[in-house]
């Protein structure tokens, strides 16, 4: 096996807010007695259905609502100009926080004059080597792709706004003189031109986002038309790259958002028991079966962090630190599986047929699980901790947008090992110790316990989920 340290691992005071910002949320808006507004998970939950699809599934088209209230528009209890505020937390670079003022004037241009009839757009292509070097630029998460969004009213039967939909997509190799050269014509789409000063930063073109305006009758195919619209200004082989990716926006988008939904609910689920767990100190039952789901495959500094953490009664205590790195874990085996049951081919080539094949099982049948009322989510879970040594085995970054790309904590290992348990298992060095596991028979027991804590009946009861 090889020891793979995850890349991410640095300053957690500079992370936390980025990793764990849903935790947070669900904290502060978590009522006296324990339970969340119905409101508010499903606004957390679009939340992430948008987090999925710009990590896991390159082709899908994100739709997100805004309720509109007291003259303004609010995603929970922010406003968008706060929403986009909070991207300073996040950068770091010059150019990058200049993207993030410009994110502000955008929000508050939106608040202040979108208006029946009409469509905002907002145009946020990749840095370039103006902007930042390449690597800055990824570390920043604003590389690789352009982000694309529209905005429109949601008007009641009386013509009154209840709110506003925003319309999003993530597109790459869009070169930015097709988006100079589209803006600077007469002809393009809104139908004057904006005089771009083409000085190679991308910053010029989301300058420009207060003059994108155009009629909804005349952007009939929503986000999709503006990319479209920009192969006219293309050479030859950039219009062949986009209009490739431009063809896999074809796929049924309804389908995709049932499965990221079901992704999200995942997701959301664990948000809510690490915010618990955070909140009370001491990691839940369904966090320590996640550790436990994925005890063959944790590196030896997430071991480490582990055993300093559990207490003599064999309780895990959990800080933003351990949160991170577990938080990290979730995105990775839960991003994959997305890219896995929505066909995404970067993925899937990684990971080859036979794994993929049964990634996709489990995700077939949980999402043929879901549809019953009567399954619990401790269920569902189950069946998803089933794939993680598997996606774990193979630590493959994935992500993209505003979560960037993320890798677990995570031995490198080969397939060979991953079937063969005991092989797998040669190395372990197995102590006195109690065992993490909440719902462990010999919980608060002297028992052997493996690397991370778990015991061996617990580790024979995970090993047998496994597949």
């Amino acid at each position: 096996m090889i020891e793979q340290i995850s890349p991410e691992i640095k300053n957690y005071s500079d992370q936390d807010i980025k990793f764990l910002s849903e935790v947070d949320h669900l904290s502060r808006l978590r009522n006296y007695d324990g339970s969340y507004s119905q409101k508010d998970l499903n606004e957390i939950h679009e939340n992430l259905v948008t987090a999925v699809k710009e990590a896991s599934v390159p082709f899908a088209v994100s739709t997100t609502h805004q309720e509109y209230r007291n003259g303004s528009f609010y995603w929970l209890d922010q406003r968008p100009e706060d929403v986009a505020f909070s991207g300073y937390k996040f950068h770091e670079h010059d150019s990058a926080i200049q993207r993030v003022d410009i994110e502000v004037e955008e929000s508050l241009d939106v608040n202040l004059n979108l208006r029946p009839g009409i469509i905002k757009v907002f145009i946020s292509p990749r840095m370039t080597e103006i902007d930042a070097p390449y690597e800055i630029a990824k570390k920043e998460h604003l590389a690789d792709d352009d982000q694309i969004r529209i905005h429109s009213l949601n008007l009641d039967n009386d013509g009154n706004i209840i709110g506003k939909f925003m319309q999003s997509i993530l597109i790459k190799d869009i070169p930015l003189s097709a988006w100079v050269a589209m803006l600077n014509d007469p002809n393009n789409i809104f139908k004057k031109s904006l005089n771009v000063v083409d000085n190679g930063s991308s910053l010029e073109i989301m300058r420009m986002h207060s003059e994108l305006e155009i009629a909804e009758e005349d952007l009939q195919g929503g986000v999709l038309d503006i990319a479209k619209e920009s192969l006219k200004y293309m050479d030859p082989i950039s219009r062949q790259k986009v209009s490739d990716q431009l063809d896999l926006f074809l796929a049924d988008q309804d389908e995709i958002q049932r499965k990221t939904e079901i992704i999200a609910t995942r997701w959301l689920d664990f948000e809510i028991e690490l915010a618990q767990s955070l909140d009370s100190g001491y990691a839940s039952n369904v966090i320590t079966e996640f550790i436990a789901s994925l005890s063959g495959s944790w590196n030896n500094q997430f071991n480490e962090m582990i055993k300093s953490r559990t207490d003599y009664l064999g309780n895990l205590k959990i800080d933003r630190e351990l949160s991170v790195e577990l938080e990290k874990a979730k995105r990775n085996t839960l991003w994959v599986s997305a890219a896995v049951s929505n066909g995404n081919t970067k993925i899937i080539e990684q990971l080859g047929f036979e794994n993929t094949y049964k990634i996709q099982q489990n995700e077939f049948l949980i999402n043929q699980m879901v549809s019953q009322e009567t399954i619990s989510f401790d269920d569902i879970n189950r069946i998803g901790n089933s794939s993680n040594n598997l996606i774990a085995s193979m630590n493959i970054s994935i992500g993209s947008g505003c979560g960037g790309s993320v890798m677990g904590s995570f031995l490198l290992q080969s397939i060979e090992a991953l079937k063969n348990g005991d092989l797998a298992k040669k190395d372990w060095v197995w102590t006195l110790g109690r065992c993490i596991v909440g719902t462990c028979v010999n919980k608060g027991a002297f028992v052997r316990v493996g690397p991370c804590s778990v015991c061996e009946s617990c580790q024979v009861r995970f090993d047998s989920l496994s597949i």
